[in-house]
């Protein structure tokens, strides 16, 4: 049986993503870190709370571990290990389990564990709400138990985010394998000399690189080798040729959803950056981010875990309206009619949206599609890894 020939959207595609995979073969990591990259550094003496102050002050993503034991870098606390650590916290302190687990707490979990083998120290969801003693019983906790003291107390391994590393010489299709292979958003970028941080590079920093030169890198290829396509027919492919992977990133919880439900399912059920809600005609009502889980701590709202996810979500609607400007100026959606042309312009918002991510709505503004940032990256450089390990 013959094998039909490969469609031109094909052709088209297979020469785009090859000279995709020159092109960041050809790059390092030094052409695309950032120069605003900031790492943040904390002692893993440090407290919860100050820990979490960091991320509210600094608008970082992730703070790396300082062990002064082995005076090295050892480890690296994200966005999702603070969302897992205040839920687990506020479970606790709701349901009168101790933070710190001395060796009396550990006899009465096991007891607990034993009279109900559905026990777990962290639940899906939860009834009530903090008292006022709990309210504060919670903050002392954040302010006394360290990030050492605080893993080691629940018996998980402080070392669990294990540091993948590159060298700023290191070519950028190298990366993005590691990037796919260890199933990770960022790299520790290290100076080969001098063995300290260099910065961290994360998969929106190639998104971003790939923005600014891929275009011309194209064109300059296609012109080199003589290529039998013109710039205006590889143009011409559609988002839409890629709409088949992209209609199963359709992610979206419903607005009356309890809060801590809903990031619960965010970190350990989806393990998504960003959540899409929708009222109960399945019409989409606004975006919910792991960011937004800063917002509660920086006001200190731990009422809002036992409210709806359509009450936070008119708060963060709020509190966003104080850079209305900076929100008119950013599309938030795609649509699957845009081509290769296009793409550039999709990254860029997404690049530039509050909660890197974009959704496509249908005519009656129900989700089709909700890209984050690694979705995009997965899209384009899986498929490019893969179609480079076949040949």
């Amino acid at each position: 049986m013959k094998r039909s020939p490969p469609s031109k959207e094909d052709l088209l595609k297979e020469e785009y993503v090859s000279t995709l995979s020159y092109f960041l073969r050809d790059s390092s990591v030094y052409d695309c870190l950032s120069i605003n990259n900031q790492v943040s550094v904390v002692d893993m003496t440090l407290s919860l709370f100050d820990t979490f102050k960091i991320f509210i002050d600094s608008h970082v993503d992730e703070v790396l571990f300082w062990n002064q034991e082995i005076a090295n870098y050892d480890g690296v606390f994200t966005q999702a290990d603070l969302i897992k650590t205040v839920l687990k916290c506020y479970y606790n302190v709701l349901y009168d389990i101790p933070n710190i687990w001395t060796t009396k707490n550990i006899a009465a979990i096991i007891e607990m564990e034993n009279e109900d083998e559905s026990y777990s120290p962290i639940q899906r969801t939860i009834q009530g709400r903090l008292t006022i003693d709990q309210f504060n019983q919670l903050l002392s906790d954040f302010k006394t138990i360290s990030i050492k003291t605080w893993f080691n107390s629940v018996g998980e391994n402080l070392h669990q985010n294990c540091l993948v590393k590159a060298e700023l010489d290191d070519n950028l299709n190298d990366i993005c394998s590691k990037f796919i292979t260890e199933n990770i958003t960022r790299i520790i970028v290290i100076e080969k000399e001098s063995k300290m941080v260099a910065g961290i590079i994360q998969q929106k920093d190639i998104l971003s690189f790939l923005v600014k030169g891929f275009n011309q890198y194209f064109a300059l290829k296609k012109h080199q080798n003589g290529a039998s396509t013109s710039n205006h027919e590889q143009h011409e492919l559609q988002m839409d040729y890629f709409k088949e992977e992209a209609m199963k990133l359709k992610y979206a919880l419903p607005a009356d959803i309890p809060v801590y439900d809903l990031f619960y399912k965010l970190i350990y059920v989806y393990k998504r950056n960003t959540i899409a809600i929708v009222d109960k005609n399945q019409k989409y009502l606004g975006l919910i981010d792991r960011r937004d889980f800063i917002f509660i701590l920086k006001y200190q709202m731990f009422d809002i875990l036992a409210s709806t996810a359509e009450k936070l979500l008119q708060l963060i609607k709020a509190e966003d309206s104080k850079y209305l400007a900076f929100y008119i100026r950013n599309k938030q959606q795609f649509t699957f009619n845009q081509t290769i042309k296009q793409v550039n312009q999709v990254v860029e918002n997404l690049l530039l949206s509050p909660r890197d991510s974009l959704v496509c709505l249908d005519n009656e503004e129900r989700l089709m599609s909700i890209f984050q940032i690694s979705d995009l990256f997965q899209i384009f450089v899986t498929d490019k890894n893969q179609e480079n390990c076949g040949q």
